[in-house]
């Protein structure tokens, strides 16, 4: 319940002055005594309770024709919510006092005492119930009692992702929502807490004071990196309960679309507003009903390591909403200058872009097409570049896409074989040239008894081909190569034997396990990947249905055993035994498989080990081949490109790249970052488009990547109201779109239903009922003269044996 005007409730104190006046007015009576009479005496009696009756009752009424305008001036009101429930207690209450009267009358007169009993058994019940319903309203959650320009807990939620961005009628989205939420900060009462929360990670608070929320408002800008509403929503039910107001409202400022209230867990944001009824939650659409925007898809990118001479092909899909019509998607790629950017007289100056391609596409409204661009003869080193859609739209944030490629000249890779082992179609497979190829390598062939001579240093990755058994010292250079950070692959075949050199210490450390013995089949057995999450098999899992492992098999494999805790297996065999095994050496990785790449399908003297390598349809056997070596030279972990919010990972190997770089983000001044262990690392990438990392190396040297916006984060797709009910509850919150509609919204819940209009109403029935009741009584007793409203005397019967004369 809420008043008005608390103070003017004192003046139902007034009540007492009829009680005073009626006490003063009352004028004693001159006794007259008469013999006694026994009939007169229970007349007397009867009389006197039934006059005590009247003007009890009477009084009652003259109080309260004092009392209800006290309280009608007051303005009491309650929150719509709760007037049922306050209309009950009123009701209950006039049935308890109607109870209590005829449980009076019923005891003056000496009625029945069944009577009196169930009227006093009924009034004790009513009493109960009364009490138990009050009780109930007051400690039950919601709030009661309390003034309408009480203090209240509010909390404005504010969408700050991309989408708000949108323009209509030269107005951002989020523009809107800022001028709507400075407008409710001047609605609430003096001395409310505010706080103001948006889309950003991070734990939020209440502001100082109206000031500071002013400005937390001013300062939103939308984030790359927005947290679902129905997060934040969750967290602001637990920040505004922190907070001893009985008052607590949460208005949330969105859009409205689709993409703003996904959740993984409907189930979790109605317990939460379940759990907390005493939180009034407003969904306030800033959004527009019917966005137009054209918007790009993610880019597809062919590769992001390219070998010189390699061929880049990036597909996207242009996407329409609300609109149609002709669109032109163009291609921009920059020219690499090793002395850009630089800051010059306070600006950043970047390298120059050259067009690279032009598509036109013709769209229907809400429909999209899928694009391709080809891009040949590349600069080596980092490059930038950018697609985009020419021409304005209402989210321009969705109209570029960029992205970072690198040209990397030819891998240098050492090859160790024995005598007798032919290497020559594994070489060819990795130094053929197509334009498909995301590398090329630098192939070297090195006889086995001259490696413990070479020096490893300068080359990115080394394959031991079906070795023969190797001394101590030669596996410790292989362990030691691999800890710094370089590829390292055996391949086991018909030579590791006698097994005792496989079995020591130092090479068990290279294998990452024990080499047991020879297993073999009836050419029943094959590779049999059970996962292709691998980066190694990454090639393979668009079409892991179709890889025709059953026609490759697998006759003779070492059993290698008791795998260590850095070692696992990528592909296993049919009869679960390892095929491929990973095992991370240091900062190092080793590629162990148990059956060879080069034996001849017709060796002589011995049988053949595997059929992986020959076949007309033989392409699982050469991509394996040829996806292990760009893992271990580190193309497969390359990457350049990544969505904001994700932490950017540059490799950087000292031998190469500088230990410290100067970063220049899209929007912030340049930084200084430091590499280490190795890599580059970059967690802020809030912002989308193209970072850069400029450093010396013998002369300036540029790096960079590239950050985008996901997709979703453009979707402009409205969500229905039915739905936001069924995500939130339909009758949990209140919805708006205008501030009349807010006024409305809010007033209901704040301000409640006034109990005026029956106080004003209850005040005229009870002067009425006051007027009628006063003629009749004072009729009644002034028979005689003018009664007990005027000045005449009053004649008392006493059943005394004397009598008094009332004097004149």
């Amino acid at each position: 319940m809420a008043f008005l005007n608390v103070s003017l409730l004192l003046g139902g104190a007034l009540f007492a002055i009829p009680v005073v006046l009626h006490l003063i007015m009352r004028q004693k009576p001159k006794h007259l005594v008469f013999p006694a009479v026994r009939f007169v005496k229970e007349r007397r009696e009867s009389n006197t309770r039934r006059l005590q009756l009247r003007h009890w009752l009477l009084l009652a009424l003259r109080c309260a024709a004092v009392i209800i305008p006290a309280l009608a001036l007051a303005r009491p009101s309650v929150a719509s919510a709760m007037w049922g429930n306050y209309f009950a207690l009123g009701a209950m209450g006039l049935a308890f006092a109607a109870v209590l009267l005829f449980l009076y009358v019923a005891a003056v007169r000496k009625l029945s005492r069944y009577l009196v009993g169930g009227l006093g058994l009924l009034a004790t019940l009513l009493g109960a119930v009364i009490l138990f319903t009050g009780i109930r309203a007051l400690l039950g959650g919601k709030p009661v009692l309390g003034d309408q320009e009480a203090p209240v807990a509010a909390v404005l939620v504010i969408d700050t992702s991309p989408r708000m961005e949108f323009r209509q009628e030269n107005k951002r989205r989020l523009e809107v929502a800022q001028e709507t939420a400075a407008w409710l900060l001047k609605q609430f009462p003096g001395d409310s807490e505010v706080a103001v929360v948006d889309s950003r990670p991070g734990a939020a608070s209440f502001a100082i004071d109206r000031t500071a929320a002013e400005k937390a408002i001013e300062r939103l800008r939308p984030t790359g990196t927005p947290r679902p509403l129905v997060e934040v929503l969750a967290a602001a039910v637990q920040l505004v309960e922190q907070k001893q107001q009985s008052r607590k409202e949460i208005y949330v400022l969105s859009d409205l679309t689709q993409a703003a209230w996904k959740t993984s867990q409907p189930a979790e944001i109605q317990k939460t507003l379940t759990d907390h009824p005493q939180v009034q939650l407003y969904v306030i659409d800033v959004g527009s009903e019917r966005p137009r925007n054209f918007s790009l898809g993610d880019l597809q990118l062919s590769s992001q390591i390219l070998p010189p001479q390699g061929q880049l092909v990036i597909e996207t899909e242009v996407h329409s909403a609300g609109v149609g019509g002709a669109k032109t998607v163009e291609l921009l790629l920059e020219h690499p200058d090793p002395t850009l950017p630089i800051i010059r007289n306070g600006k950043v100056v970047l390298p120059g872009a050259e067009l690279r391609g032009k598509e036109t596409v013709q769209l229907e409204p809400g429909g999209s097409q899928q694009i391709k661009f080809v891009v040949n003869k590349l600069p080596s080193g980092s490059t930038q570049g950018t697609v985009r859609l020419v021409g304005e739209d209402g989210l321009a944030l969705d109209d570029v896409r960029h992205f970072a490629i690198e040209v990397q000249p030819d891998w240098p890779v050492l090859i160790v074989a024995p005598a007798g082992v032919k290497t020559g179609s594994q070489v060819f497979a990795l130094q053929a040239k197509s334009e498909s190829r995301k590398v090329v390598f630098d192939i070297t062939v090195l006889p086995q008894e001259e490696l413990i001579n070479r020096d490893l240093g300068s080359y990115r990755a080394v394959c031991v081909m079906d070795p023969l058994p190797l001394p101590p010292e030669a596996w410790e250079k292989l362990a030691a190569y691999a800890e710094k950070g370089n590829g390292l692959a055996i391949l086991l075949g018909h030579n590791a034997q006698p097994l005792a050199s496989f079995q020591d210490a130092a090479a068990a450390k290279v294998l990452g396990g024990k080499l047991t013995r020879q297993t073999r089949s009836g050419g029943d057995l094959y590779l049999a990947p059970s996962s292709y999450d691998h980066p190694l098999m990454a090639e393979f899992r668009q079409n892991e249905a179709n890889v025709p492992w059953n026609d490759f098999p697998v006759y003779y494999h070492w059993n290698l055993d008791d795998l260590a805790a850095t070692s696992r297996t990528l592909i296993p065999f049919g009869n679960n035994k390892p095929a491929l095994v990973e095992n991370r050496l240091g900062r190092g990785k080793v590629l162990v498989m148990t059956t060879p790449l080069t034996d001849p399908l017709q060796p002589r003297g011995r049988p053949c080990w595997n059929e992986l390598w020959f076949g007309s349809n033989a392409w699982p056997g050469f991509m394996l081949w040829n996806e292990m070596l760009n893992y271990l030279v580190g193309t497969g972990e390359v990457r350049l490109n990544y969505h904001t919010g994700e932490t950017a990972v540059l490799t950087n190997d000292p031998a190469v790249f500088p230990e410290r770089y100067q970063l220049f983000t899209p929007l912030d001044e340049p930084v200084d970052v430091l590499a280490r262990e190795e890599r580059v690392t970059v967690r802020f990438t809030d912002n989308p488009g193209a970072y850069r990392l400029r450093g010396q190396r013998g002369g300036p040297l540029v790096r960079g990547f590239a950050v985008n916006l996901p997709a979703d984060l453009g979707d402009l797709t409205r969500l229905p109201k039915e739905k936001l009910e069924d995500l939130l509850g339909k009758d949990r919150f209140q919805f708006a779109r205008s501030r009349e509609e807010i006024n409305r919204a809010v007033g209901a819940d704040r301000i409640g239903s006034e109990f005026y209009p029956l106080l004003v109403t209850l005040l005229a029935l009870v002067l009425g009922l006051e007027q009628t009741l006063a003629n009749r009584f004072y009729r009644e007793d002034g028979s005689s003269g003018l009664g007990a409203r005027g000045s005449g005397n009053t004649v008392r019967i006493s059943p005394s044996s004397s009598s008094r004369v009332p004097s004149p």
